[in-house]
């Protein structure tokens, strides 16, 4: 090897020996040079932007005629370790903001890219768990997002009302939305749906299954699950505090009318049935602030059993007010116009009474034949809520 050769692979491996020092944490790049019986071999930088900056030298080296190799090495063990460390699940993980507890009879499966855990629960649905960044894309779209995932048209984002719910042990509310519809039959999918914003970020939790489980059981299992949610540690986490207590109503059943299985969000829940087999579904739903107007809530109702929208609440067949026993009450009645529940007619009788910052909905759904008869006995249950 000659003079200028030897001092070509000095500076080789002066300069291999600092580039190891500085840039193995960032490229994970091994740059080194070996001489063996006067040979220089230099090792393949993998990254081009760092090649680039080697292209003098390597001029220089071919100046000497001997052959360069190359070789792969494999990288730094320190940061295999790193890339390879597995996220827990956010049950087991208390650093995250939100922790929850979940049933043991539930099956498990690894959570995908865009969900934190993921549920199957036996002869019911499957319950997800995510969380995004800010608003996570705003409360609207992702509402709206799943109900086109039910086959529920979009609505207008200062129609979009969930029914507020309390964090345990936290100033936080969560919103509950019920994303099925009364017409659908009984193995179509519906979601139940809460979303728990934080300020820099959002979690949303999520049960999927069809329409007559998420009926039949559904309410209490996902009622009881956000129960079991909590937000932790940092800024996020709140001194007890006593949650907000449930509106109370007091109201007069008719006779015949079953009492249901009430949630947090009905208040009351009865079952009318007659001879034939048919049934209907009766529920008392409070809701505060915003609750729409009346063409709002009359014009959603009317969706539901595929009736076409009013124009104008100057519509007669929007409906009436009357007088109740707390005060003036709104009340409406509609069949839809082809078989859509089971190949017969649906109809639903609505009432809406608002006192003290609180609208309470009453509501009746079912085959039409059997609500037309209870038109009566509805309008009588409706005007005798009184608040104890």
């Amino acid at each position: 090897m000659d003079a200028a050769c030897e001092g070509a692979h000095k500076i080789i491996v002066c300069l291999g020996n600092c580039y190891n020092r500085q840039q193995n944490e960032h490229d994970r790049v091994v740059f080194s040079t070996l001489v063996k019986h006067g040979g220089l071999w230099l090792y393949r930088v993998a990254m081009m932007k760092r090649a680039i900056s080697l292209l003098p030298l390597c001029l220089l080296l071919e100046a000497c005629k001997e052959p360069v190799r190359t070789y792969r090495v494999a990288a730094e063990k320190e940061s295999e370790i790193s890339a390879a460390k597995e996220v827990p699940p956010a049950s087991e993980k208390s650093e995250l903001a939100v922790s929850w507890e979940a049933s043991p009879t539930w099956n498990k499966a690894k959570a995908g890219q865009f969900l934190t855990a993921d549920y199957t629960i036996p002869d019911l649905g499957r319950l997800t768990v995510s969380q995004l960044g800010g608003d996570g894309g705003g409360l609207a779209g992702n509402v709206n997002r799943w109900r086109g995932q039910v086959n529920l048209p979009p609505m207008a984002e200062d129609k979009i009302i969930g029914q507020p719910m309390s964090v345990t042990n936290s100033k936080h509310q969560m919103l509950l939305f019920n994303l099925t519809y009364d017409t659908a039959a009984p193995d179509a999918e519906g979601i139940f749906a809460a979303v728990l914003p934080l300020g820099t970020e959002t979690w949303y939790f999520k049960l999927t299954g069809p329409t007559s489980k998420l009926r039949e059981s559904g309410t209490a299992v996902f009622t009881a699950f956000l129960k079991s949610v909590r937000v932790n540690g940092g800024s996020a986490e709140q001194s007890p505090a006593p949650p907000p207590s449930q509106p109370k109503i007091k109201v007069i059943a008719p006779d015949g009318w079953e009492p249901g299985q009430t949630s947090s969000m009905r208040v009351a829940s009865f079952a009318v049935k007659n001879a034939d087999g048919a049934s209907a579904d009766v529920s008392v739903i409070p809701l505060s602030g915003n609750s729409g107007s009346l063409l709002d809530n009359v014009n959603r109702w009317r969706g539901q059993i595929q009736l076409p929208p009013l124009a104008s609440a100057d519509d007669p067949a929007l409906g009436v007010e009357m007088d109740g026993s707390a005060g003036k009450i709104f009340i409406t009645h509609m069949v839809s116009e082809g078989p859509v529940l089971d190949g017969k007619k649906a109809a639903i009788s609505a009432a809406i009474l608002k006192s003290n910052g609180t609208a309470w909905f009453f509501k009746i759904t079912g085959e039409a034949s059997l609500v037309e008869a209870n038109r009566e006995k509805f309008e009588q249950f409706s005007r005798s809520a009184t608040f104890p």
